[in-house]
This record gives C-alpha cells, sequence and structure tokens, in this order.
C-alpha cells in the first residue's frame, strides 16, 4: 500500500509540473498584432514581445517604441523584445501562474496579474490594479 502511495504521489507531483511550464513558448496577443514568448527565469515566469505586426510608431518611419508609456524616460524602449510580462510564479494548489505584472504598451500602463491556461489551450490573463482583481481587464493569447 506505501509503495502506491508514493506512486501515485510521484505521478501527481510530474503532472503539476507539466501544468508549470505548459504555457512556455510562443503566443498571439488577444488581436493577433504580436507574438509574444514566454520563459522561465530563476523560478519564475516572464514574457517579451518578439514579433510585431506593425513595424513602426504613428508617424510611420520611426522602429516601433514604447511611445504611450507615462514615463518620458521610458518612451524612446523598442517594443521588439521588450518585457511586457514579469515575475509570474506557479501556484500549484489554484493551478494558476500569479503574483506577476503585465505592462500593455497599447496604453502605457502596467497591472498586477495572474494566468490561467483554458480547457481549450489558451491563456487566460487577468490585469488588476490595487490588488483588487475586479478592477482591470483580461486577454486571451493563443498559441502560435
Amino acid at each position: 500500500m506505501r509503495n502506491w502511495t508514493l506512486a501515485i504521489a510521484m505521478v501527481l507531483g510530474g503532472i503539476n509540473a507539466q501544468a508549470q511550464y505548459a504555457f512556455l513558448g510562443q503566443w498571439y496577443n488577444e488581436e493577433k498584432t504580436s507574438k509574444l514568448e514566454i520563459y522561465e527565469q530563476d523560478g519564475k515566469f516572464f514574457g517579451k514581445i518578439i514579433w510585431l505586426e506593425v513595424l513602426t510608431n504613428s508617424d510611420g518611419t520611426t522602429p516601433r517604441r514604447d511611445e504611450y508609456n507615462p514615463n518620458p524616460d521610458l518612451q524612446h524602449r523598442q517594443l521588439q523584445n521588450l518585457v511586457i510580462l514579469e515575475n509570474l510564479v506557479w501556484d500549484a494548489e489554484d493551478k494558476e501562474w500569479q503574483n506577476g505584472l503585465i505592462y500593455d504598451p497599447e496604453v502605457g500602463k502596467t497591472y498586477e496579474c495572474y494566468c490561467k491556461m483554458q480547457p481549450d489551450g489558451t491563456l487566460y490573463f487577468k490585469g488588476y490594479i490595487l490588488g483588487i482583481t475586479w478592477l482591470g481587464r483580461s486577454t486571451t493569447w493563443t498559441r502560435k
């Protein structure tokens, strides 16, 4: 009986570890105007922009930059390779990635966030402010 309990615990632990890394890889944003790469670093998860449908700013000539950022010192950053998802950690009990930050370069705002894998394989992100999950917005990303 003890061997079965140990075997079941090992299998469930392996399944949980697989779930934790299930969202690594490339994803399209909801509008499919950018592609993002989610990666793991030091036990936390991050995401950066790796492709943009529109390559230039609103002026039509300069490379796409973080022009809507409210901080003038950051408006020069190029969106290509910009990290917009930071510090997510896996919560095995809730089966979601939590305690992260997500930046929306279209409006220049950063939100606290959590993320869940949906049954259809999409990623549901909820960005919120002031620690209040209903005070924010959500988006869904699809696999490349």
